[in-house]
């Protein structure tokens, strides 16, 4: 099996967002100051395909845009040279492994090696490397908001994937031409999360004003990290800023729901155990898990619109290994959309019956950077009282 080491905390269990704004400063620097990263890209040459007056991309940039008729073969043979690739990602669990042989089995000469930690660790991390110098990923799956900061930092580069041609525009952050900065590889929906023996059908919600329910009363509770703040922010979204605020104060005085300081994940396991009755803070990926793997009493329902958890993925612009962090990207967009799927994991392919939304979607860091802030401070307000 591929070499794996894990960052410390799990998905969704990580720093309040008002951090960002130093990770933004930080990359800021790191893109002004004398260290900083490469050119996102290099001149592409009609067709997106950079070539060197040989013909062939002699830059991690250029390779990344390169579209001629011989890619798959390029990237193959420069794979077997390289012989490794470093993945830094935010997914976690079974899913990690399973990804990781999918590509073994497709690319034998190629030993992956993951780095797994939340988004903010991840950003951290690459930040630290680029301005000591080192460039240690050549892949990065993470949720936009940290994509969006190693854009504007110049450490990631515009790339082509032949399986990107199928993928609703909606999943694609594009660049020029046919190449993209970043790409959809999943995503998480955030919604109401329950016991089937501790809470009857009759008093599930199907908006969120339903959740002032009295038959809920006592019986919510919330994920006090990012989670929470996501799902005060598609409150806020689907009713308005000065309605959505008076429903979240009428729910923290009338059913008085308890914060964990826990992710989402982590909630859900209380909520299987019947330690907790319900949450609008729980992942329908999670909830599907717990059914198909534990037998566990727990389901899932949408409340419009839903908060998503995108990952997207990207290419670092001066990957150590080039061709083979192209060979995993298109990978991940065709073969890996599959085991996503069979590990009930959403994709941009994933039919939904509800309204999806994800917030970072055409945002700036710094845009990504104040709503994040308000919708802490939102939270913090209105459920813990500070």
């Amino acid at each position: 099996m591929a070499g794996r080491r894990s960052g410390g905390r799990a998905r969704g269990a990580r720093p309040r967002a008002g951090l960002l704004g130093a990770w933004v400063v930080a990359a800021l620097l790191l893109a002004c100051g004398p260290s900083a990263a490469a050119p996102a890209s290099a001149p592409a040459a009609p067709g997106g395909a950079a070539p060197a007056a040989g013909g062939q991309p002699t830059t991690p940039a250029a390779l990344a845009a390169y579209q001629g008729g011989d890619r798959q073969q390029l990237l193959e043979a420069g794979a077997r040279q390289e012989g490794q690739l470093t993945w830094y990602t935010s997914l976690s669990g079974p899913i990690l492994d399973r990804l990781l042989a999918g590509f073994k089995q497709k690319y034998p000469f190629v030993e992956p090696e993951v780095f797994r930690a939340a988004d903010n660790e991840l950003l951290t991390k690459a930040t630290q490397e680029a301005q000591a110098g080192r460039q240690v990923f050549d892949v990065i799956e993470t949720p936009p908001s940290a994509i969006r900061i190693m854009q504007e930092a110049g450490l990631l580069a515009p790339y082509y994937s032949p399986p990107l041609a199928s993928f609703p525009d909606t999943a694609k952050t594009p660049a020029s031409g046919d190449l993209v900065d970043s790409a959809l590889v999943r995503i998480s929906y955030i919604g109401f999360g329950y016991n089937t023996t501790l809470i009857p059908e009759s008093a599930v919600p199907k908006t969120a004003q339903d959740l002032l329910n009295p038959a809920l009363s006592g019986k919510l509770a919330l994920a006090g990290t990012t989670t929470g703040d996501r799902w005060v922010a598609s409150v806020l979204h689907g009713l308005g800023a000065q309605r959505g605020r008076d429903l979240l104060t009428q729910i923290a005085s009338q059913q008085k729901p308890v914060v964990h300081q826990v992710s989402g994940k982590a909630l859900l396991d209380l909520i299987a155990k019947g330690e907790v009755a319900a949450s609008p803070t729980i992942f329908r990926d999670h909830v599907l898990q717990a059914q198909a793997e534990q037998n566990a009493p727990v389901q899932w329902v949408p409340l419009d619109p839903v908060v998503g958890n995108a990952g997207q993925g990207a290419f670092a612009a001066k990957a150590p290994h080039p061709h083979a962090a192209l060979l995993f990207l298109d990978y991940l967009y065709s073969d890996g959309q599959q085991i996503l799927e069979d590990n009930f994991y959403s994709t941009g392919a994933t039919p939904v019956s509800f309204t999806p939304w994800i917030p970072e979607q055409g945002q700036t860091a710094a845009q990504i950077e104040s709503d994040a802030t308000q919708w802490t401070a939102t939270f913090n307000t209105i459920f813990r009282g500070r």
